[in-house]
């Protein structure tokens, strides 16, 4: 049964065609993946099958009565909820229930009410109907899921604007999990997990009885969860009925027959647009180039094969040597109102690369605007040499992403032309017709590869990145990768995944 059914899907950014003729439909129980370089169209995907955008041109047709949930990358709430009244309110229905409930037996305790019996009656009709809900499990269902995602228990009562970047995310992601709909949508769901909980969250996913839909660039995990792989590329969705493995190798079989079916197509267009120019002025044959060159514009144009290498390049400038001694830092505590960890103390020496590493939630981002003097400590010591110059990549999105990434550039350095600027960006993997969309428009990975590419226009000698690869595809981590290899000043990096750091670092600080 098709739950979900796309047909024809065109949908165009100002003058700029995203997509060409996308079709492809979801079925019940399966679990499919939506894959593609940052940039395709993967979340646009997302957003007009939700509604968010209207398409152009084509159909998008849920089947009657199906539900869904979806996690987008800008995912927002009333931070004023603990965690427990957040994730409470998808039984909203059951606890008022529950409520009222109770208070029919609080009248029916009264046997002196000529009612009581009635009340005592109607309280256990209700009492039935939460049984049939399963609505007794609800609590510890909430537990394992928040547990499994790495939430500790204790956190239920803590408000969701005290708790970091990482955690919301989990909480946000715990909701949608809990909410059991027909259709589960996930757009990144592992860029804040630690390595346990993606695998829990694999796990879930894997025995999950409903469909699910999800973006991810992280292979291992769609390795684990994919029945169905669905890849965008060249304007069009390309559908594989099979496991991540499948995918890779018919993948690798397509593109070859799709590059030489564009190679001789490309030829055959050469051959007559030359015949017709040849001929259209003779009065013996302007009749056959005339036909020609009506046959040729009937012909269904491929797009031209994409290039998945060398597209993306980050350069860090460096501002030049500032000594042996960079930062000490000595039984540093850290927190807001009460201390996160123990005290901590390191040192950074010229050159040297570290990794800050450890569950979400214990206080990696903390440390690092500590050290950087954006909250202050709760004691001990850091001291920076003097002629520092700091690069700071937060994982936190911007404030205005009403901008477009040529205006996020421009007001920053206002003395680049409109070329330089666009030159940038797309050496940094934002391709011109992205330029000029406002960031809310775009992709996490494309919101992440502006703010990268703000980072190339500033000299320092030291560069704080807080998980500068969420949201990247694997093209444009490998260039971030080799931009921090090649930068000769110090680096501070904080991050969940261990391929990306381990052979890039000199040390690890992992705090628990």
């Amino acid at each position: 049964m098709s739950l979900l059914k796309v047909d024809n899907l065109m949908f165009n950014y100002s003058d700029k065609e995203l997509f060409n003729g996308v079709s492809f439909q979801l079925n019940q129980d399966e679990h499919a993946v939506l894959v593609g370089q940052n940039g395709s169209g993967k979340t646009t995907i997302f957003d007009l099958i939700t509604k968010k955008l209207t398409p152009d041109k084509g159909t998008i047709e849920w089947t009657p009565g199906v539900t869904y949930s979806y996690l987008d990358q800008h995912y927002k709430v009333n931070d004023d909820f603990t965690v427990i009244e957040f994730l409470e309110q998808i039984y909203k229905s059951l606890f008022d229930k529950e409520k009222r409930m109770n208070e029919l037996y609080e009248k029916g305790a009264n046997p002196d009410d000529p009612n009581y019996l009635k009340y005592l009656d109607q309280a256990s009709l209700i009492n039935d109907e939460l049984i049939r809900d399963d609505f007794y499990s609800i609590k510890e269902k909430i537990d394992k899921v928040i547990v499994g995602l790495g939430i500790p228990k204790e956190y239920k009562e803590r408000k969701l604007n005290i708790l970091s970047s990482g955690q919301r995310e989990k909480i946000y992601l715990a909701k949608m999990l809990l909410e059991e709909h027909d259709v589960l949508l996930l757009d990144e769901p592992t860029n804040y997990l630690d390595a346990p909980h993606v695998k829990w969250l694999a796990e879930y996913l894997q025995s999950y009885p409903k469909a699910f839909l999800v973006i991810s660039h992280d292979e291992p995990f769609l390795s684990e969860i994919a029945n169905v792989v669905l890849h965008l590329q060249n304007k069009v969705i390309d559908r594989y009925k099979g496991d991540y493995a499948y995918f890779k190798a018919q993948s690798v079989v397509r593109k070859e027959q799709y590059e030489k079916n564009y190679a001789a197509q490309q030829k055959f267009i050469k051959k007559e647009e030359e015949f017709i120019a040849a001929h259209i002025v003779r009065a013996t044959s302007s009749r056959a180039a005339k036909s020609r060159r009506a046959r040729l514009a009937h012909v269904e144009r491929l797009e031209k094969p994409v290039n998945d290498t060398n597209y993306v390049h980050f350069n860090f400038p460096y501002s030049g040597d500032i000594g042996k001694n960079i930062l000490d830092v000595n039984e540093l505590v850290i927190g807001y109102e009460k201390p996160l960890l123990s005290p901590i103390s390191f040192s950074l020496l010229k050159g040297e690369k570290i990794a800050i590493i450890g569950k979400n939630g214990v206080g990696k981002s903390t440390l690092i605007k500590t050290v950087l003097g954006l909250i202050p400590s709760l004691g001990g010591s850091f001291v920076f040499n003097e002629k520092i110059k700091i690069n700071y990549f937060s994982q936190t999105e911007l404030d205005d992403l009403t901008i477009t990434p040529m205006e996020y550039i421009q007001n920053f350095q206002k003395n680049l032309t409109n070329l330089e600027v666009r030159s940038l960006l797309a050496r940094c993997g934002i391709k011109a017709e992205l330029a000029l969309r406002p960031l809310k428009e775009l992709s996490g990975g494309e919101e992440a590869k502006s703010r990268l590419c703000m980072l190339t226009l500033k000299k320092s000698n030291i560069l704080v990145l807080d998980e500068p690869t969420n949201h990247l595809d694997k093209v444009a981590k490998a260039a971030l990768k080799e931009a921090i290899i090649d930068y000769p000043g110090v680096v501070i990096l904080v991050s969940h995944e261990k391929d990306f750091y381990e052979d890039i670092v000199d040390y690890i600080i992992s705090l628990e």
